[in-house]
């Protein structure tokens, strides 16, 4: 497979700051679709300074040998690499096949990379949050990992951090909970087994603009950036039982979930 390089569509969001004194994302030039394979989103802070995040979509041919990998099991990887190339400069241009063969390689170091990708690709794994934690440490990036919640803790957490202006990364599944009891085994609005996105803000109606790496019937022309409810994502969301777990890819549903605040 040959690795799409099509040149990536630009949108823009700003940040406004409400008469209560939060941080409203508002959209300011958007692509009629947001379906391509990277959009480069680029926000616009109250102060001027602007930040890009490339969001990428999981889609067969786009990452040479990487491809099926990042298909199948790639929204940790596009996630950590949109953070990574709007939070350090030197890696602007960086690609999710890149984060998988170069970054993870040398933080995780090769033995530990080596038996993640030598596995058959069924059974290959995704970066971790622990593991995504991990390399934000490693290059300095500010956040707080938070793994054990209660939803109602969550969704005040989250919401006063994003009207802060910074972003949270968050992991779903395909089971719908409603006050920490699942209510839907196989509900697949928002992962078809686990998934990890980037919310980036609140818009003036209230509802979270976040990434998306896959694409959902549901949404239409918005798919590589969604809306919704900030309650309806948490129902998806679900708590990191074991906290002491060190797996920097994701081996059991125990041993990861929760919620990464990023602080800059």
């Amino acid at each position: 497979m040959t690795e799409n390089r099509k040149k990536p569509q630009e949108a823009e969001l700003h940040f406004e700051k409400n008469e209560d004194g939060d941080w409203i994302l508002r959209e300011k030039n958007l692509p009629e679709t947001l379906t391509q394979d990277v959009l480069n989103v680029t926000i616009t802070a109250l102060d001027g300074s602007r930040r890009s995040f490339p969001v990428f979509r999981q889609a067969a041919g786009n990452y040479g040998e990487y491809s099926e990998y990042m298909k199948r099991h790639g929204c940790a990887c596009c996630s950590l690499t949109t953070l990574l190339a709007a939070y350090r400069e030197e890696y602007t241009n960086l690609r999710p096949n890149d984060t998988a063969c170069q970054v993870e390689k040398e933080i995780f170091g090769e033995a530990l990379w080596l038996r993640n990708y030598r596995k058959h690709i069924a059974r290959q794994m995704p970066v971790s949050l622990y593991g995504i934690s991990r390399i934000l440490e490693h290059y300095g990036i500010s956040h707080r990992y938070v793994g054990a919640f209660r939803d109602e803790e969550a969704e005040k957490e989250i919401r006063a951090h994003l009207l802060k202006g910074y972003p949270v990364v968050i992991e779903t599944s395909r089971m719908k909970r409603n006050n920490g009891r699942i209510v839907r085994f196989m509900d697949k609005k928002y992962a078809g087994s686990y998934h990890t996105m980037i919310l980036l803000g609140i818009d003036c109606e209230g509802q979270v603009i976040f990434t998306d790496s896959a694409h959902r019937d549901w949404a239409g022309n918005w798919q590589r950036l969604k809306k919704a409810e900030l309650t309806e994502l948490i129902s998806y969301m679900f708590p990191r039982k074991n906290e002491a777990d060190t797996h920097v890819y994701f081996s059991r549903r125990k041993n990861t979930g929760g919620y990464l605040l990023i602080e800059e």
